[in-house]
């Protein structure tokens, strides 16, 4: 079972590379400014380490690693379901019949979210924990707000963040908005991590840390 599961990690890391390949093949850096393209190489990065070690029965990532992958993930998942325009129906197919839409908004969030729900050691994650994986989107709309202010004329990512479009007031009210859910999202990981029963270690668990007897409800 390990091995597959090892094989599925690794084959996550290549679709993720598909859906970047202009970045890395085609130096088109521009693209680091989409959070959807840094998702995939936070993908790229933590599933190469976790599909190696499912397959050597090496320690796993730590838990904040696929924390954070994982509300990443659901993020770029969701806010292409509900905020962005659909994909051209006309965009081409670029790797099993998949469009680059289609790799990054839904093939590769969902294969996220299927791993960690059907995969991972559960019961290791805490409610403080959904706030530490907010330095990922924080961070980011601080670069994005940064670029903005030092390249005048330069595009936003997201009409959600654009601030020549909103003004302080309109950017400020949907930083709190999408900031709140994105928070909110990583408190329904966590608590889904404390639902679901203790792997049955198919991938090797050999990342659990130790616990201090007693530890094992919800903490804050």
């Amino acid at each position: 079972m390990r091995v597959v599961v090892g094989l599925f990690r690794l084959f996550l890391v290549v679709l993720a590379l598909v859906g970047n390949r202009a970045i890395w093949r085609d130096g088109d850096v521009e693209g680091l400014v989409y959070f959807t393209n840094l998702t995939g190489f936070l993908v790229v990065a933590v599933f190469a380490w976790a599909g190696v070690a499912s397959l050597l029965r090496r320690a796993q990532p730590p838990v904040w690693a696929k924390g954070v992958v994982t509300l990443a993930a659901s993020i770029t998942g969701l806010v292409a379901w509900l905020v962005l325009a659909p994909e051209d129906p006309d965009a081409p197919a670029v790797f099993l019949g998949l469009t680059d839409g289609q790799i990054e908004h839904q093939v590769v969030p969902v294969a996220v979210a299927v791993d960690f729900l059907l995969l991972d050691e559960h019961r290791r994650m805490r409610v403080r924990d959904a706030a530490v994986w907010m330095a990922f989107p924080v961070l980011y709309f601080g670069f994005v707000l940064l670029r903005g202010q030092l390249s005048p004329g330069s595009e936003y990512p997201y009409g959600f963040v654009d601030l020549d479009a909103l003004g302080w007031g309109g950017l400020g009210l949907n930083l709190v908005v999408y900031g709140g859910a994105f928070y909110v999202l990583g408190l329904v990981v966590v608590g889904l991590d404390r639902l679901l029963p203790t792997l049955v270690e198919p991938v090797g668990t050999a990342s659990r840390q130790a616990r201090p007897a007693g530890e094992g409800g919800v903490r804050g």
